[in-house]
């Protein structure tokens, strides 16, 4: 086996990187790994990891460039291993909007309604 330098950025928030300090390499292998673990998608929305009894909120994207790049936050602890892809972010934000257009267009449409021409 051949290990290699992947074009991988880990941006830890200021309070992450008050709190871990000199360990944040740790953390960011840690976000790394539980990122691969899912075997869904390496584009996450929002994954919650916990780390030496911290909660942490990550997120990931692929640049255009092809680096991935990993943002890590401080978490909150009833949401402890979460996770949401970013398709079905993607989906769901769709399906919100497209529901927000209908109620618009009912709302529209019951204004108009009485008018006469």
């Amino acid at each position: 086996m051949v290990r290699s330098n992947l074009p991988v950025y880990i941006q830890p928030s200021r309070s992450v990187l008050e709190l871990f300090g000199p360990n944040i390499g740790h953390v960011a292998l840690l976000a790394i790994r539980s990122i691969l673990k899912n075997r869904r998608s390496l584009e996450v929305a929002f994954q919650q990891i916990e780390y030496r009894q911290h909660h942490l909120a990550l997120s990931s994207r692929i640049t255009s460039l092809g680096d991935l790049v990993v943002e890590i936050e401080i978490g909150d602890p009833s949401l402890s291993h979460y996770l949401i892809v970013e398709d079905e972010y993607r989906l769901a934000e769709r399906q919100a909007r497209l529901e927000n257009a209908k109620v618009r267009e009912a709302k529209r449409r019951l204004k108009h309604r009485g008018r006469r021409w």
